[in-house]
């Protein structure tokens, strides 16, 4: 465990089915049991209302890592397909057990996409991967414009939650999960400097309810029509 840790902080590749893929498998047990919550409608950003030119979803990079749910049953493969739906094409869901190369994969984007935009986002316990795999990319100064945490309940207020290599952070909370303790055990915490937003709703639930698409359509938008960032360590 701790060498799978240690070589996922890294970013080290896996071969075959270590690689995150582009949703080959967007429908699990939530796609019934939870479905989708599409929003009413979509606003883009003023910039791309009047020059739509300017909105590339096709430099938007989104990694997604799914919890302690091989089922998924929350439905977060699912927000991710809808996320593709909205044209973001380079949109990848992994498992615990198939994230390792995510790290390895960013870099490589980097190098081949100057102007790419890098979206990591983690659902319960796959929160603390992404935090694990933002951490393991400040070592050589990769930038991730972009870190979101979806009901991370072991996500805490610590320098290594917001890593300067990050542009920016969401924190997405909801009720905490009955066998932690709900909301007086383990329910994570809000974010010095990053957006911190608290649904009324059950954790298993909170990827596919309609305020979550509506806030990640927001952000989304808002970084495919931002120009891109300078370096990693940059002012944010």
């Amino acid at each position: 465990m701790l060498l799978w840790t240690a070589a996922l902080a890294a970013g080290c590749a896996a071969p075959g089915p270590g690689k995150p893929v582009a949703l080959v498998n967007d429908v699990g047990t939530g796609t019934f049991l939870h479905p989708i919550q599409r929003p009413e409608t979509v606003t883009y950003p003023p910039s791309c209302r009047e020059r739509p030119e300017l909105c590339r979803k096709d430099h938007v990079y989104i990694f997604g890592v799914n919890g302690l749910n091989p089922l998924c049953v929350g439905n977060f493969n699912g927000l991710l397909a809808y996320f593709r739906e909205q044209g973001f094409e380079h949109s990848y869901f992994a498992q615990l057990y198939t994230s390792i190369g995510i790290g390895d994969e960013i870099r490589k984007i980097r190098r081949a996409d100057p102007d790419a935009k890098i979206v990591l986002m983690g659902f319960s316990a796959g929160c603390n991967v992404a935090k694990l795999i933002a951490n393991g990319l400040r070592e050589d100064d990769t930038r991730v414009d972009l870190l979101v945490y979806v009901v991370g309940d072991m996500i805490w207020d610590t320098p290594g939650s917001s890593p300067p290599n990050v542009g920016r952070v969401v924190n997405i909370r909801a009720k905490g999960l009955v066998l932690t303790g709900g909301d007086w055990g383990l329910n994570g915490a809000d974010l010095t400097g990053a957006r911190n937003h608290k649904l009324e709703c059950r954790h298993i639930l909170t990827p596919s309810r309609r305020e979550t698409l509506a806030l990640m359509m927001e952000e989304l938008l808002a970084l495919a029509c931002k120009p891109p960032a300078g370096p990693a360590g940059a002012p944010r």
